[in-house]
Formats: C-alpha cells, sequence, structure tokens
C-alpha cells in the first residue's frame, strides 16, 4: 500500500510541475538578487576564504549568472537543468558545512542578495538556518530525479 501511495506521488504531474518551477523560480531569484549586486556578492564570497582574489570577480558574476540559467532551464524542464541545480546545492551545503564547522561569523551567507542580514549571523545560526533550507532544496532535486525515473521505468513497461 505504501508503495503504491509512493509510486502515485511520483507520478502526479501536477506535483511534480510544482515543485519543478517553485525549484526553479527559487534559483531564478537566488541569482538574479546576486547579479542585482555583483560587488556586493563577491565581498561575500570573499569572507568564505575559499576563492582566490583573481577568480572572485568572475565567480561573483559566473555563478548567479548560471542560477538564474539553470533555474530557468528547469522551469521549462531543459534537459540538464536539474543537474547542475542539484550540483550547485550540493556545492552549497559544502561551503556552508565548513563554514559552520570552521565556526566562521559571516553576517550574510550569500543565498540571495547582498545584505540579506538574518537573524543570528552573530552567533552563526544563520548559517545553519541556510544549511537546513539547501537540504530542503536538496529533497526538491531527489523528488524530482526519483520522479523522472519512475516515469522512464513506467514508459518502458
Amino acid at each position: 500500500m505504501l508503495n503504491n501511495i509512493s509510486s502515485r506521488i511520483f507520478e502526479r504531474t501536477t506535483i511534480v510541475l510544482v515543485v519543478r518551477v517553485f525549484l526553479g523560480a527559487v534559483f531564478v531569484y537566488a541569482g538574479a538578487g546576486k547579479l542585482w549586486d555583483v560587488r556586493g556578492f563577491a565581498l561575500i564570497i570573499e569572507e568564505f576564504g575559499l576563492v582566490p582574489l583573481w577568480l572572485l570577480p568572475h565567480v561573483a558574476l559566473g555563478l548567479p549568472a548560471l542560477e538564474v540559467f539553470a533555474g530557468v532551464g528547469l522551469i521549462f524542464n531543459v534537459r540538464g537543468s536539474l543537474s547542475m541545480i542539484t550540483a550547485m546545492t550540493v556545492a552549497f551545503m559544502v561551503v556552508l558545512g565548513y563554514a559552520i564547522y570552521e565556526g566562521l561569523v559571516i553576517a550574510d551567507c550569500g543565498c540571495f542578495a547582498a545584505d540579506e542580514l538574518p537573524s543570528g549571523y552573530d552567533d552563526g545560526s544563520a548559517l545553519r538556518e541556510a544549511f537546513i533550507r539547501d537540504v530542503g532544496l536538496l529533497a526538491a532535486c531527489c523528488f524530482l530525479f526519483f520522479s523522472s525515473l519512475r516515469r522512464k521505468q513506467t514508459a518502458r513497461i
């Protein structure tokens, strides 16, 4: 019975469409906010201390552009978009995990727009909240992957 319920959820095109558009919209919104203030985003990236200074402008412009393109691609169900969004989500989680592990106190995680100062930035809890939010985004990515596999399996039968 549980298998029957889960298969119906993964095969439900409306649910898959809503999750796909929502996830794509999150990435378009996040990337657009960073593109609005590339210099501010570069300063945020610099706080993490993971990108060499000579590469910083390229990452500060390229990463948000990639987020926007992958988000639009996911909304329109372009092949490869979900893989890109999943890879970026995992990369963001690794960076946030590193910052949490190192005890970095970063005022703005850089997740959406520069100058996004959530409560808890002074004790590191904002980074933990961003990590938890990314876990949710990764769960949405996994849902879309599994629903895609499920549809492929059903089409073969």
